[in-house]
């Protein structure tokens, strides 16, 4: 019941209204979203494959993203760091490589069908505005903010024009940027805030998940994880630090070409990864201190009892040194012991038998 009062004072103080966000808030584990990104190499079969397994092994949701590549990124645009160190993609262009990729809004359109028929969520990150609209249109239940559009602020006023719930990741910014970008959503619409690290894959040490207390503090919003890391030990620290969405990037196979697959997780990983969340959940328990059901036969056993120190006889009165504290805990507590002293015995006791009250004279 306690609980329950926690999570509608939650939900009360930081003014949710979307039935997603509350469903996202109201889980046992974090809201688990497998980005597929551009993973799929611009094949809407291998796209759909990739669905398919992140459901099996326990994604709630995948994301797409949706974008054209002649409206987002200049031919002269050079490629990031992590993306050079691919040899397969040296001779072509950042601009090249992300328009292999692309897909049609289209094709958008049929996962998110697909999405639906197979009872996975679905949710897509625009990259412009005109792929905004189309997402728009097609009624996603929110917009997912990259990192890359964190400072265009022009962007951020067309999503709020949309009116749909925003998860806005907030990697290669500092606090001022991440705190413009928010008071453009802030009370106007529904909002998660994620931290990110943007690089692929980036350094365990450089996850930064103190800043989520930051974040909570400082937005009064729920809070989750962008997880670039290897690994899990990243994402069940953030959801011990209270964040209720993870993001890992998925693919069916590392070995596939393209420019995320290597810091993407299989579907084995995937598995592994929504059994430590549900695992951290589970370990975190509640805030109130109470006995656990496995331990109600341990106390008898490691607690400890009032027992006599002696041989003690009918008639005997009862003195601090006839009495030693000792286990089990299934007698008088020794926190009863000036209780019993004084009294008078009314049957005989063998050393180390535990006292009860009854043995004692009203």
């Amino acid at each position: 019941m306690c609980l329950l009062w926690e999570v509608l004072q939650y939900l009360n103080d930081i003014m949710i209204k979307s039935n997603y966000f509350k469903k996202i808030i109201n889980r046992k584990s974090p809201y688990l979203i497998a980005e597929i990104g551009i993973n799929h190499n611009g094949d809407l079969n291998l796209a759909k494959r990739m669905i398919v397994s992140a459901k099996k092994n326990g994604a709630d949701c995948v994301k797409f993203q949706l974008f054209k590549s002649n409206e987002y990124i200049s031919v002269y645009a050079d490629k990031a760091g992590y993306q050079k160190k691919y040899k397969n993609f040296k001779n072509l262009s950042q601009f090249e490589i992300i328009k292999k990729c692309e897909l049609k809004f289209r094709d958008i359109v049929k996962l998110k069908s697909f999405c639906r028929k197979i009872k996975i969520d679905f949710l897509c990150t625009p990259f412009e505005i005109s792929s905004l609209k189309e997402l728009a249109q097609l009624k996603v239940k929110a917009i997912k903010i990259s990192s890359c559009n964190l400072t265009n602020t022009i962007f951020l006023k067309e999503v709020l024009k949309t009116k749909l719930p925003v998860i806005l990741s907030t990697g290669m910014a500092n606090i001022q940027e991440v705190k413009r970008a928010v008071k453009i959503f802030k009370n106007k619409t529904d909002l998660i805030i994620l931290q990110c690290t943007s690089n692929y894959p980036s350094k365990i040490e450089n996850s930064n998940l103190n800043v989520l207390d930051t974040y909570k503090k400082t937005f009064k919003t729920p809070v989750g994880f962008s997880d670039h890391t290897e690994g899990n030990l990243a994402a069940s620290i953030a959801t011990a630090k209270g964040a209720i969405l993870i993001e890992k990037h998925f693919t069916l196979s590392k070995k596939l070409p393209g420019i995320d697959q290597k810091a993407s997780i299989e579907p084995k990983e995937m598995y592994y990864l929504k059994k430590n969340l549900l695992d951290t959940k589970k370990i975190l328990g509640s805030n109130y201190k109470t006995l656990s059901n496995e331990e109600n036969q341990t106390i008898k056993s490691l607690r400890r009892s009032l027992v006599a120190s002696k041989r003690l006889f009918k008639g005997s009165r009862i003195d601090k040194r006839d009495i030693m504290i000792k286990r089990p805990g299934t007698g008088l507590s020794p926190s009863q012991i000036d209780k019993i002293v004084g009294l008078k015995l009314i049957k005989s006791k063998r050393k180390d038998e535990i006292f009860k009250m009854k043995d004692f004279e009203k």
